[in-house]
This record gives structure tokens, C-alpha cells and sequence, in this order.
């Protein structure tokens, strides 16, 4: 069966930076199984390369930045008052640190890792961007198996997505 629309895919994957420095692989947690279509790849321009491809197909591929992690945004980097942060926190730039989203009214969105980019005595900045956004990465997959969705599965996406 190829790779189309409403498939399920289960692929093993190794992705390297712009520098070919090792950023992912499956091996240590297993393959990553995703919707073909449904936006479930974090990398919209490895699902578009793996469109077709059938079971026991490896595929090398280098992506840009808008069709890996997307581009830098520099509006992405937040500035926290220092007041926020426990005194004796010991904080260095470059740590990755788990932050609560909150909306406006207050709901909470969940949690996101941001990356200190630096700090002050006023405040720190944390940069919300992926690690690898505005940067071009090398994508290895081998694809393990390719099958038609459930119907329940397709329901189940659906009812997520009204969410």
C-alpha cells in the first residue's frame, strides 16, 4: 500500500541539524506512528517527501526551515521579570525550562520548554522558538508499515480537532 491521504505510517527517523550533528532518532523510543494528512508530523515537508512511498522505502531528504521547524520569530523571545523566577534559582543561559501558558483570562494552555537566552538583574528572556526553527535539517526515514485508518480512528482525530 502507498503513502496517501487518511493512511496510518509508522516510521523509523534520524534527523540531523544544518552542522549534520544527530538532533533525533527513533531508536532509543521506537518508531513514531502518524495520520498521513492530518498535520500529526511536526515536519509538514517530510510527510509531503514520504507521500507515495511504500512499506520498506528509505528516503533522505533536506528540508528548509518552512517546511521543518519553520522560520526564527523573533517575537517568539519573551522577557520575564526576574521576580517571576525563585531568588536562588540557578539559571544559566542556554537552559531549557518548562513554562506554564496562561491565556489573558487566565486558562491555563498548558506547558511549554522555552530556552534562556539571557539574563539581567531586571529580567530573563526566554525564546520560545523550536531549537531548530529558521534552520535547514536533514531527514533519514525508513517506513515500517502503511495502512488505511479506522473509521473510529478518523472520528476520534475529528473530535480533537473540534476541540
Amino acid at each position: 500500500m502507498k503513502i496517501t491521504e487518511n493512511c496510518i505510517v509508522e516510521i523509523d527517523l534520524e534527523l540531523r541539524d544544518e552542522e549534520g550533528e544527530l538532533v533525533l532518532t527513533t531508536e532509543d523510543e521506537g518508531p513514531i506512528e502518524y495520520l498521513q494528512g492530518g498535520e500529526d508530523l511536526p515536519l509538514p515537508g517530510l510527510e509531503t517527501a514520504l507521500e507515495g512511498a511504500e512499506t520498506g522505502a528509505e528516503i533522505e531528504v533536506k528540508l528548509e526551515s518552512d517546511d521543518a521547524f519553520g522560520p526564527y520569530d523573533y517575537e517568539w523571545l519573551i522577557s520575564v521579570p526576574r521576580t517571576e523566577f525563585p531568588p536562588d534559582a540557578e539559571i544559566v543561559p542556554g537552559d531549557v525550562i518548562p513554562v506554564e501558558l496562561a491565556s489573558d483570562e487566565g486558562e491555563e494552555l498548558g506547558e511549554k520548554e522555552m530556552i534562556v537566552e539571557s539574563i539581567s538583574a531586571e529580567a530573563i528572556v526566554l525564546d520560545a522558538n523550536h531549537p531548530l526553527a529558521g534552520q535547514s535539517v536533514t531527514c533519514k526515514a525508513k517506513v515500517l508499515s502503511v495502512r488505511a485508518a479506522t473509521e473510529e480512528e478518523l472520528a476520534s482525530l475529528q473530535e480533537e480537532d473540534l476541540q
